[in-house]
């Protein structure tokens, strides 16, 4: 579980304990990699905490924030060189991905998908506390990325996902240079281009009750810039 974080301390502790639960309960042999960019407010400290009673928690602290692409990039780094990961999972820090559906990403991967996203916008998914313009932005989104680049999956800018290792391999992740949300897109636009098989897993997305949404305006404009660029690649083929 590769978990990107800043200024997450009141939840961190919380999203560590539920994975942990659903780890031991269904018999999953897990680590957590918590990515942290200096957050100013301990979380860190309280990952440090959590990790010093369990065995599987290794945490990377960074010198600043560097952002969420460079963060995954450098996460799924260390889960498939040196911790050996066989499914490397992505998910946020704000307790609004419930850990309970991990094993049913793992069931969709093992009956042959090669990425498995956390979907809103399927049967049986939701989204809860969000207020109208939250709505607005990410159906806006979903629907430019996916009419723009063919992507074959509702939920688009999900950030709950599971990877087989020799799908990040195969799409080279470390050469993915999109930050904030277009990582998440960029990532499905090259599966797609090699035709690899991707799942969805229907997900309740709880809005956050404590910290800050990491959304401003500086993510929305680098998300549309990167859906055009990638838009580019598609009609070229570059």
């Amino acid at each position: 579980m590769v978990i990107p974080t800043f200024n997450e301390k009141e939840n961190i502790g919380v999203l560590i304990k539920k994975i942990q639960d659903v780890f031991e309960e269904g018999e999953i042999e897990g680590s957590i990699l918590v990515i942290d960019d200096n957050s100013p407010d301990g979380t860190a400290e309280v990952a440090g905490e959590m990790a010093s009673r369990y065995g599987n928690i290794r945490i990377l602290k960074r010198k600043g924030k560097l952002g969420l692409g460079s963060a995954y990039r450098e996460g799924f780094g260390i889960a498939l060189r040196t911790m050996k990961a066989d499914i490397v999972f992505e998910m946020d820090a704000d307790l609004s991905h419930d850990p309970s559906f991990i094993p049913e990403f793992i069931r969709r991967l093992n009956e042959g998908c090669e990425m498995v996203v956390g979907s809103r916008h399927i049967p049986g998914g939701k989204i809860q506390g969000w207020s109208l313009y939250r709505h607005l932005v990410s159906s806006t989104a979903n629907t430019l990325a996916k009419t723009a680049l063919d992507l074959g999956v509702s939920d688009v800018t999900t950030g709950f996902r599971a990877y087989r290792a020799e799908t990040l391999r195969k799409i080279k992740y470390e050469t993915i240079d999109s930050e904030s949300y277009g990582f998440q897109i960029e990532t499905l636009f090259r599966c797609a281009r090699r035709g690899l098989r991707v799942g969805e897993v229907p997900i309740t997305f709880k809005d956050r009750r404590a910290g800050a949404s990491k959304l401003g305006k500086k993510e929305i404009l680098q998300f549309i810039g990167n859906v055009c660029r990638l838009f580019v690649t598609r009609l070229t083929g570059w």
